[in-house]
């Protein structure tokens, strides 16, 4: 192969190297082990949580969310055990945040008894269990409706 070809190959060859090792290591960094707040103590009572990025899911305790300065503080529940949070994220709060909530917080343990979460998610299963206890059925696709005939 003459140095020019050569030259042609090799120079692609380390840039898509270079771009594979970059998205592999944005990949690693950002994975994170969902868990329930039970399965969170159990993990920490392997000591497996080591430096490990989670997320953690649990209903919102009604009463214990307070707002700081600088963070959101709250508890979230799970099979009778609480954890308690504190949100430092950017982000604004979902709208759907309240007593009660189910929520998925993302971020670190470092068993000191607080999680510390750096983004959050909610979602009000009250929202939709109204619908449900009066009788509001989704539209079903009938064949008179898609115009098929016998």
């Amino acid at each position: 192969m003459k140095h020019r070809q050569l030259k042609f190959f090799v120079g692609p060859v380390i840039v898509i190297l270079t771009l594979a090792w970059i998205g592999y290591s944005a990949f690693d960094a950002n994975k994170a082990y969902y868990q329930t707040v039970s399965e969170l103590y159990a993990m920490e009572a392997e000591n497996a949580l080591d430096g490990k990025r989670l997320k953690v899911a649990g209903d919102v305790v009604p009463g214990s969310i307070v707002q700081t300065d600088d963070s959101l503080n709250f508890l979230i529940s799970q099979e009778d055990q609480t954890l308690a949070v504190q949100y430092v994220g950017k982000a604004a709060l979902p709208d759907t945040f309240r007593d009660r909530a189910q929520a998925v917080v993302d971020g670190e343990y470092f068993g000191n008894g607080v999680f510390i979460a750096t983004s959050m998610q909610a979602k009000c299963a009250s929202k939709y269990e109204a619908e449900d206890e009066a009788g509001v059925l989704l539209p079903t696709i009938s064949d008179a409706s898609v115009g098929i005939e016998d």
